[in-house]
């Protein structure tokens, strides 16, 4: 479960000024239940997903998380490109505390990258790299799936693999998603919230939120 207990985020625009990204949030987001965040661009999705995911501080209150909370699955920074697949591997395996044998077993078969995992990442197509950066989120015993906007890694075919892998999960993993695409959260999530200057408004059921933001959305496009 993740909890948000008043929380907020500033940041300091070019004049100093404090700028509120989102304050006084109250939501919890329960376990085994797919959660869509449906946001227009600039609002925050971002910022929001990387204070979930621990990437970020809030700047007051609390975020708690109960269960192994995942990075977002598009976010590359913890990858190194002069090193090899398999020694980003290692170095996530050793920084989240899981068996690198295990991580490394399961992200070959998944990327299907074969030799090309012991190749350095900057040497690779981006498809190649975008296939190793999901592969390897998988691998490491996440139970909460973080999505910022879509999953946007290696091709179409291996997009899907990565959308079906999650469903067939949904026992164990919890996904949630923060985008602008309600149609594409749709295939994932069966509930959703609002998330429009700085607050977040959730909704009973996913039609409901949908047609919120449809609204909200118009000023944005």
């Amino acid at each position: 479960m993740i909890a948000f207990e008043n929380a907020g985020k500033a940041y300091r625009d070019r004049r100093n000024r404090i700028q509120w990204v989102f304050r006084n949030l109250n939501a919890t987001f329960p376990d085994r239940k797919n959660h869509a965040i449906l946001a227009p661009r600039g609002q925050g999705k971002t910022t929001l997903m990387n204070t979930i995911s621990g990437n970020d501080t809030v700047s007051e209150g609390e975020i708690r998380r109960w269960g192994r909370v995942s990075y977002a699955m598009d976010f590359r920074a913890h990858l190194s490109q002069r090193l090899t697949g398999r020694q980003n591997l290692r170095f996530l395996a050793d920084v989240y505390g899981v068996n690198f044998s295990d991580a490394l077993e399961f992200c070959s078969a998944f990327s299907e990258m074969g030799r090309q995992i012991d190749l350095p990442l900057r040497s690779l197509s981006n498809q190649a790299r975008g296939r190793f950066s999901a592969s390897a989120l998988l691998s490491l015993g996440f139970s909460h799936i973080l999505i910022d906007d879509a999953i946007n890694v290696g091709d179409v075919k291996f997009r899907k693999k990565c959308i079906n892998y999650l469903m067939d999960n949904a026992g164990r993993l919890t996904v949630l998603i923060a985008t602008s695409d309600a149609d594409y959260a749709a295939r994932m999530c069966n509930s959703a919230s609002v998330l429009h200057q700085g607050s977040l408004a959730f909704f009973d059921n996913f039609s409901d939120a949908a047609q919120a933001f449809a609204e909200i959305n118009k000023i944005y496009v």
